[in-house]
């Protein structure tokens, strides 16, 4: 992911002495060791604002938070990666709708997934900063071993079948020892993808109903059942147990030849094995259906209680401009990818890596991890244990995807009545 997720640093804030600025308190979930380009570009252009960047550490940044709004001392501005629904609920975050009316912002030039990530109960709360995209990546060089053309990837999920056939070996032993494809293997699930080639709504009526055991769906968990039974789950599982990160990475170590990735990959391949041949295309899809990707917005806010909100908003609408998003992608190429579709369509952008036109079309018409944006955390621990369930043959897929549902359902409710208490509370008051 673009920002090194998992290795979160503490350092010292990024303080000038006290002349007469307003201090603009940023935390940061980040590992980035200096100031992004937004921050140092801005305190030069701005005489009246100083930034004072605080990065936090992934496993206490909600507790710093939320402990510093409930102490009437919080940030002026928050950089995160959770759902922004998340936050909203808690009644931590300042809505932002007063701000882009009065300065007109205009905000069609962000990625529509993006966007709709910022929003809750018809109220903005975020501006997407940063994001990543999803291609198709392959190894030609298998490809041509296998008999195939290493032009031509496949374009459907029934032709990735038959390429994975192809590209599969296994020892005397009767032991895999590279594979083409494994739909389990990696962050994005391919049953997700999927369904939602095929039009899948997991939440429905405002937000307020989940929908996992829609058709879409099951189809994608009959696909998936299929799969592990043409390659047993328990040979996949002992071939995936030799996997690791960096240059052991299944794709970068050349043991599997096909594999949706993001668009970091190009820059990781070419640290860790230079001289893998590889390809990067759109993701697979069915026959007359549009291609889908997954894609999250690095995001930041302005927290409830901030003391200098329209600083706060004046770092905002400058980090997400054009000109600025191309310059950091510029100068941090390997960690970023703009949330601003125009600065992402750049020639300047797209030159700085040969697969960034394909990321760019991608995230066009990618959809967000945070599907019940209430219950995200419960919601993934469900889909992957319904789909574990159908793959061992414990379950159908209707049946695996009606029991999680009702148990993120269950979930959902509690959160949404507890959201209502809390405003009716904060009304009333």
């Amino acid at each position: 992911m673009i920002l090194a997720m998992g290795i979160f640093l503490f350092m010292p804030s990024d303080k000038a002495p006290d002349d007469g600025k307003i201090r603009l308190k940023y935390w940061m979930v980040s590992a980035m060791l200096e100031a992004p380009f937004h921050i140092t570009e801005f305190n030069k252009t701005h005489k009246n604002i100083f930034i004072e960047r605080t990065p936090l550490p992934w496993n206490e940044h909600e507790k710093k938070i939320l402990t510093s709004i409930l102490s009437d001392n919080p940030p002026d501005l928050i950089f995160l990666v959770t759902p922004v629904a998340k936050w909203a609920t808690r009644l931590a975050l300042t809505p932002l709708d007063e701000y882009i009316k009065r300065d007109n912002f205009d905000s069609t030039i962000f990625f529509p997934a993006l966007w709709e990530e910022m929003k809750f109960k018809n109220n903005i709360y975020a501006l997407p900063l940063y994001s990543n995209s999803y291609a198709f990546f392959y190894n030609k060089r298998l490809f041509r071993e296998a008999g195939l053309d290493p032009e031509k990837p496949p374009r459907t999920w029934d032709e990735l079948l038959e390429y994975s056939a192809k590209l599969t070996k296994r020892d005397a032993k009767g032991n895999y020892t590279q594979m083409g494809f494994i739909p389990t293997y990696g962050n994005v699930h391919t049953s997700v993808i999927m369904a939602w080639e095929r039009g899948a709504q997991m939440l429905i009526n405002d937000g307020t109903k989940v929908s996992l055991a829609n058709q879409p769906t099951i189809d994608a968990f009959k696909w998936m059942a299929d799969y592990y039974e043409q390659y047993n789950v328990k040979d996949v599982s002992s071939f995936q147990a030799g996997f690791g990160f960096a240059e052991q990475q299944g794709f970068v170590a050349e043991k599997l030849a096909m594999m949706v990735l993001d668009n970091s990959f190009p820059d990781q391949i070419n640290h860790y094995n230079k001289n893998l041949e590889f390809g990067v295309a759109e993701i697979p899809t069915f026959e007359g259906f549009e291609p889908v990707s997954f894609s999250g917005s690095w995001w930041f806010a302005i927290p409830r209680g901030a003391k200098n909100k329209e600083a706060a908003w004046e770092l905002m609408k400058f980090a997400v401009q054009k000109n600025i998003q191309l310059t950091e992608a510029e100068k941090q190429r390997e960690l970023l990818f703009p949330s601003n579709s125009s600065a992402a369509n750049d020639p300047a952008f797209l030159a700085l890596n040969p697969s960034n036109k394909i990321f760019t079309n991608l995230i066009g018409h990618s959809k967000t991890p945070t599907i019940v944006p209430l219950a995200h955390d419960v919601f993934w621990r469900e889909y992957i244990g319904a789909q574990e369930r159908v793959i061992h043959k414990l379950q159908s897929p209707a049946e695996a995807l009606k029991q999680a549902e009702k148990i993120i359902q269950m979930h959902l409710d509690e959160t949404i009545e507890y959201d209502n208490y809390v405003r009716s509370k904060v009304l009333v008051n």
